[in-house]
């Protein structure tokens, strides 16, 4: 199940990632209306429920193909699971993530930039950009599938180059 701690480091990842940003940002002022309805905006043009939507999808067929590879008797039904249970989890998060979302838009960009961003979703090229994002995120995930062990090897190295790991056990796959 080595490939599923991977994509459960990714998940960790991402939710730091998002739980860091209002801290990043905590300097900024509160957004007001006009630039809240801009994010919403620009979120619906960039069908942003969908385009999170199938990103997450996509992954996971790689993270059952890497569990397969890792864990030969793995069987159908045991991946069907884990891929239902993958999609059905993200699918419960991808509104909650949009919602919060769009506040941090709404006070990272200046009404302006949201106005020019919208502008641009909603042009031809924007519209040509977003149709062509599910090919290129396609492209790009046996990319990441294939870089990911180097990611992990060179982050293991980095944490080890910090505190003493000979005194730690190795982390562990994630239960249930």
């Amino acid at each position: 199940m080595l490939n599923l701690r991977f994509a459960a480091v990714g998940l960790v990842a991402a939710t730091a990632i998002l739980a860091a940003t209002p801290a990043v940002c905590a300097d900024a002022p509160a957004p007001n209306a006009h630039s809240v309805e801009l994010a919403r905006k620009l979120f619906t043009e960039m069908h942003m429920d969908q385009l999170m939507g199938n990103m997450m999808r996509q992954m996971g067929p790689t993270i059952i193909a890497q569990s397969r590879k890792n864990n030969p008797n793995l069987s159908p039904q045991d991946a069907q699971a884990i891929t239902d249970a993958v999609s059905e989890s993200m699918d419960s998060l991808m509104q909650k993530v949009i919602d919060r979302s769009i506040p941090l838009y709404a006070s990272t960009f200046t009404e302006k930039e949201l106005q020019d961003l919208v502008d641009f979703y909603d042009s031809p090229s924007g519209q040509a950009m977003l149709a062509k994002m599910p090919v290129l995120m396609s492209k790009m995930t046996p990319l990441m599938t294939e870089l990911m062990p180097e990611m992990a090897g060179d982050i293991n190295r980095r944490i080890c180059s910090k505190i003493d790991c000979s005194k730690r056990a190795p982390p562990t796959a994630p239960k249930g």
